[in-house]
Formats: C-alpha cells, sequence, structure tokens
C-alpha cells in the first residue's frame, strides 16, 4: 500500500487538498490528496497505517487536535461491531449521540441533537439487569423515533458482552443491518476490516484487504 510520497514506511496519509506548499513540522506531504478545498482548514486528515506486532491496519485521524470537526466516520457493518471501550459519538439515522461507558458495567447513552426528536434526552443502563439496549422507530425501542424515517425499525443496538465484560454497538439488530448505517467519529485508531466503510464530508472510501501475491 503506497501512495504519492513513494516512502515505504508502512503509513499512508489523506490530505485535505491543500496546497502543495503545505507541508507540517516534518515536512510531510499527503499521500493522497481529497478534494476538500475551503471545506477543511488542515493539510492531513487521517492515516492508514501497519502495526507488526498485531499484523493488522489501523485508521486514526492525523491529528487528534482536531476532533471536533468531527469529518472522519466509519460505517459499522454485521461484521464490523464495536467494542465500547471509551466514549464514542455515534450517528444513526439523523441524530448525533454521545455513548459511554460507565463504572459497574454502565451504559450511558445522550441525544446530542438539537433537536431532540426522541423526547428522551438521555437514559443509563446497567448491564446486570438489561443487557440490550435499541435506538430505532419501533416504539418499544429505548430510544423511540417513530416518526423519523430516516430510521429504521431498529436501527442501532447495545448488547453487553458477557465473556469480555464491555457493551458493543451493533448496526441494526442481531440479526439485520438498518437501511443507512450506524456511523462512528473516528476519534483514535481502529482496526481496519475488510470492506470497511468511511466518509470523509463528501467521500464515500470502502478499504479492502488483499491477499498477499504469491510467485
Amino acid at each position: 500500500m503506497e501512495g504519492g510520497r513513494g516512502v515505504g514506511d508502512g503509513v499512508v496519509i489523506f490530505g485535505g487538498g491543500a496546497d502543495e506548499d503545505n507541508t507540517d513540522i516534518n515536512n510531510l506531504k499527503p499521500d493522497f490528496v481529497l478534494n476538500l478545498k475551503n471545506k477543511y482548514p488542515y493539510p492531513f486528515i487521517f492515516m492508514i497505517y501497519y502495526e507488526k506486532e498485531s499484523k493488522s491496519f489501523f485508521i486514526r485521524p492525523y491529528s487528534s487536535a482536531n476532533n471536533d470537526n468531527r469529518i472522519l466516520y466509519i460505517k459499522l457493518t454485521n461484521g464490523c461491531n464495536l467494542p465500547l471501550k471509551q466514549k464514542e459519538i455515534i450517528s444513526a439515522g439523523n441524530i448525533i449521540f454521545q455513548v459511554s461507558p460507565l463504572e459497574n458495567n454502565n451504559l450511558e447513552i445522550v441525544n446530542l441533537s438539537k433537536q431532540n426528536l426522541s423526547m428522551i434526552p438521555k437514559q443509563t443502563f446497567d448491564a446486570s439487569s438489561k443487557k440490550e439496549a435499541t435506538i430505532g422507530r419501533n416504539k418499544d425501542c429505548d430510544f423511540p423515533f417513530p416518526n423519523n424515517k430516516s430510521f429504521s425499525r431498529i436501527q442501532t443496538t447495545f448488547e453487553f458482552d458477557e465473556e469480555n465484560q464491555n457493551w458493543i454497538i451493533i448496526d441494526g439488530s442481531k440479526a439485520k443491518s438498518s437501511t443507512n448505517g450506524t456511523w462512528v467519529f473516528c476519534t483514535h485508531s481502529f482496526p481496519i476490516k475488510d470492506k470497511m466503510v468511511i466518509e470523509v464530508l463528501n467521500y464515500r472510501i470502502q478499504i479492502s484487504e488483499e491477499e498477499p501475491k504469491t510467485e
């Protein structure tokens, strides 16, 4: 996996269409430039890198200082569920949520949207008494959005994993994915799964893992 820098360092940097003279303190230039001029004020957006210890590829924002821009999202799929180890911002339908693991295996979900269409701004779930929580159009969802057409009947499911003692974010129900997907705002490193889809403003990119070529 190589880009415009022509450097075999196991890192590929994606930039935001800044002028060619724009470099950072390490004199880096992006491998791939996305045409985002006047939409993103930084020359670098995100990077894909290879970790030798785990023999896996990861994706993360280029700089954590730019997280407030909420520009890089990862789409959850049935093969790419997210173990919840820290606070995450997710986009489900047209609503933004903050999802946070708390002490004693509690889970807090906060509706961050200005128009609180669910009438439920915040809920906390205790895994000792409730091991699943849902967002969706069904009236019996924990966060119901019955009149919101951007939601599937079950848009997003949160399930407590007994074996690993943590909550997992699942797109749709465990049996069926949602129509519009559940998107996680990328603020830290995520392991790349085959066919993973990411979104950067007006770009939607699919990342595929290829088998090594044999002679």
